[in-house]
């Protein structure tokens, strides 16, 4: 849903600071809800503004500045260091379950690379056959 243009919050706003109607007289007049004239007057008195304004969800991430900066610095020196000898080592206050969803943030992944050729073992049995080497009865 797209915020409200200014100008009908400013029309909005003016009405009821005019008293032109209660909140709920106001919603009928312009077509929003009651909420909305409530949360516009309220905005406007403590803010002073009318712009909409930034929703941060959900928390803020636990690792972040300066902990995040030396994590990096940690990854880089040591990438093969597991996620409890990355939170010892940092000294963080975090479970592990905090540092994995960091390192995916960053972009970090737990998968083994590819960087290798593959292994020049041949196959032990054709593809065709089952598994084990044994013949079905059909």
């Amino acid at each position: 849903m797209r915020p409200l243009s200014i100008d009908l919050r400013e029309r909005i706003v003016a009405a009821y600071e005019n008293e032109e109607g209660s909140y709920q007289v106001l919603a009928g007049r312009f077509a929003v809800s009651k909420a909305v004239v409530g949360k516009l007057v309220r905005q406007h008195r403590r803010l002073g503004t009318l712009q909409p304004q930034v929703h941060r969800r959900g928390r803020k991430p636990a690792i972040r500045g300066a902990d995040e900066e030396r994590l990096r610095e940690h990854l880089a020196k040591h990438p093969d260091a597991t996620l409890k000898e990355r939170i010892e080592a940092l000294d963080l206050d975090c479970v592990t379950n905090t540092m994995w969803t960091t390192l995916g943030r960053l972009g970090w992944r737990f998968k083994k690379s590819h960087g290798e050729p593959p292994s020049k073992i041949a196959r032990m049995s054709p593809s065709d056959e089952p598994t084990g080497g044994r013949v079905r009865a059909k």
